[in-house]
C-alpha cells in the first residue's frame, strides 16, 4: 500500500479479510464534479499518463497547501511518489476546462488494519473554496463502501476542519487528537463497526515515511 501520511494511525486489532474491489469501476469511470459556483468539471480515474499534469499541479500549489496535504515541508513530492499516488487502490483526478489536473483524491487500503482505507485529498489553491474537495471525498467514501470497507480514516491538521465536517456529513465519525496536534477522523461504513470506533486506542510513535495523509480541499 502507498503510505498517504507521515503520522501513523492509532493501531487496532483486526482479522477481517482484504476488501473486495468489485464495483470500483463505477466510481473511477468518467463522471462530473459539480462545484458550488455551478461549474462542472470532469472527474475520472487517474492514469499513469497523468503524471506530468499531476507534477505541474503540485508546482502550482502554495507551501501551505502542500504542508496541509503531506504534513511535511513545502517541497513537492518526488516523481516516484507522484507515480505511487496515481496507483493507489482508488485514485481520482479532476480536470479543469483546459484539461489540467487541479485536484487529486486517493483511497488506499491500510495493510496494518483490516478492512480500513485511508482517504486523502489535494486541491490546487485556485480551485479551493468551491466544494471540490468535498466532491472528491464523497466519491472516495463511496468507493470504500463498494469495496466492503468497515472504516475510512483521514488525518487532518488544525486547519483541516473541512475534512472533519465533510466526513461527518457522510456517516458517524470519531475524531481523535494525536500528540502532535493532528486529528485522526474515523468514519464508520459498516453498521456493526460503530461500536469499534469507541474501542481502546494504542498510540504509536511518529515516523517519517514516503507519503502522507489529508489535504486541503474545501
Amino acid at each position: 500500500m502507498t503510505r498517504l501520511r507521515l503520522v501513523p494511525l492509532p493501531s487496532r486489532s483486526g482479522g477481517r479479510p482484504a476488501p473486495s474491489r468489485a464495483g470500483l469501476e463505477a466510481i473511477t469511470a468518467a463522471n462530473e464534479a459539480r462545484l458550488s459556483d455551478g461549474r462542472v468539471l470532469v472527474l475520472r480515474g487517474a492514469e499513469p499518463p497523468d503524471l506530468p499534469e499531476l507534477q505541474a499541479m503540485h508546482a502550482r500549489c502554495s507551501d501551505e497547501t502542500l504542508h496541509g496535504r503531506y504534513l511535511a515541508g513545502p517541497r513537492p513530492p518526488s516523481r516516484r511518489l507522484c507515480l505511487q499516488l496515481l496507483r493507489t487502490e482508488v485514485a481520482l483526478v479532476v480536470l479543469s476546462p483546459a484539461d489540467s489536473v487541479v485536484a487529486l483524491g486517493n483511497l488506499a487500503w491500510d495493510d496494518e488494519q483490516d478492512a480500513v482505507g485511508e482517504a486523502a485529498v489535494l486541491v490546487e489553491d485556485g480551485w479551493q473554496g468551491r466544494g471540490l474537495g468535498t466532491v472528491l471525498l464523497r466519491h472516495l467514501v463511496g468507493a470504500g463502501r463498494l469495496a466492503g470497507l468497515d472504516e475510512v480514516v483521514a488525518v487532518a491538521t488544525s486547519r483541516g476542519t473541512w475534512m472533519e465536517r465533510g466526513l461527518g456529513r457522510l456517516g458517524p465519525t470519531l475524531n481523535q487528537r494525536t500528540p502532535f496536534g493532528e486529528t485522526v477522523v474515523r468514519l464508520a461504513l459498516a453498521p456493526h463497526h460503530l461500536a469499534l470506533l469507541a474501542g481502546p486506542i494504542t498510540a504509536v510513535p511518529r515516523t517519517r515515511v514516503s507519503g502522507t495523509g489529508r489535504g486541503p480541499g474545501r
